[in-house]
């Protein structure tokens, strides 16, 4: 007669254990790439027919009043054997006029400052960054609503070459040397768009760590030829500080700086980007993209 022992229901019950974890990390990596896979059909799916495009915004409030009109020229090329689309952005910061290249390959721009041009290998495509999504960096973090709307939520582990490109400011604060980021990205279940992004930006020293936490939503999606374009951004800077590295006496003399710097970065970060204007297949000459002629 089979005579079950405590030693063999332990080994069944650590193979069940081991059989079901197996599966479900096994789930959770096909969730990534299916909610990835469909999120990159979507986006070529909308942008098959359409060989360049322009886009003029208008950013209100916070430090996007220092910022006039920008306008961004995309043209789909072919570099290397890949489809990409070369960017170009015009804009003006505090009378200062700033242009950035890119083409394929590098990123170019012009430091407003010395006059130079300056040129950088690009990390990714910055004009289609669902394209930048490993999944091997990728974490599926389950479903939220956003608006009475399901979305699939993503953890970025590669988030400025990701969603940096997606967040100017972003961009600046790498300038400063952040020593972690973290991104999140929500997509449609309907669209697969992006509805929200979010990047976290922190530096600590011995005493003190600050993370800069930018939110992005995307809203007022709109078809302009077969693309899906939102036509709104509304961006939300917060801060927090760790402050448990300091003694009570550093703390109290830091108070007053620390709030400051939180009501600075909450007040400049949060504004809006409005689209004013979308022209598609307008016929872009490639010297816009050309990054030797800035």
């Amino acid at each position: 007669m089979f005579k079950i022992t405590k030693r063999k229901i332990g080994i069944l019950t650590i193979t069940l254990f081991l059989f079901l974890f197996l599966q479900n990390s096994c789930l959770a990596v096909m969730s990534v790439q299916e909610i990835i896979t469909n999120m990159q059909k979507a986006y070529e799916k909308q942008m098959a027919g359409i060989n360049d495009y322009v886009v003029i915004q208008k950013p209100t409030g916070g430090m996007a009043a220092l910022a006039g009109e920008t306008k961004m020229y995309y043209k789909k090329a072919k570099v290397e054997g890949k489809e990409i689309y070369k960017f170009r952005t015009e804009t003006e910061v505090m009378g200062m006029s700033m242009v950035t290249v890119y083409d394929g390959k590098y990123n170019w721009s012009t430091n407003p400052m010395t006059g130079k041009v300056e040129r950088e290998l690009a990390e990714g495509d910055p004009a289609q960054f669902w394209k930048n999504i490993d999944p091997s960096k990728t974490k599926y973090l389950g479903e939220e609503m956003i608006d009475s709307e399901k979305t699939y939520v993503l953890q970025i582990d590669n988030a400025i070459q990701v969603l940096g490109s997606q967040q100017a400011q972003a961009a600046f604060m790498q300038e400063e040397g952040p020593q972690e980021v973290f991104g999140k990205l929500w997509l449609s279940s309907k669209t697969w768009m992006p509805l929200r992004m979010m990047m976290t930006i922190t530096g600590s020293s011995e005493e003190m760590a600050m993370s800069i936490i930018t939110t992005t939503d995307f809203q007022d999606y709109r078809p302009v030829g077969s693309m899906l374009y939102p036509f709104q951004l509304v961006i939300n800077t917060t801060t927090e500080i760790d402050t448990s590295g300091m003694s009570a006496e550093e703390k109290k003399e830091q108070e007053m700086a620390m709030m400051m710097m939180q009501s600075m970065m909450s007040g400049m970060g949060s504004f809006t980007i409005q689209t004013t204007d979308i022209k598609i297949n307008v016929g872009l000459s490639e010297d816009l993209f050309d990054g030797t002629k800035l």
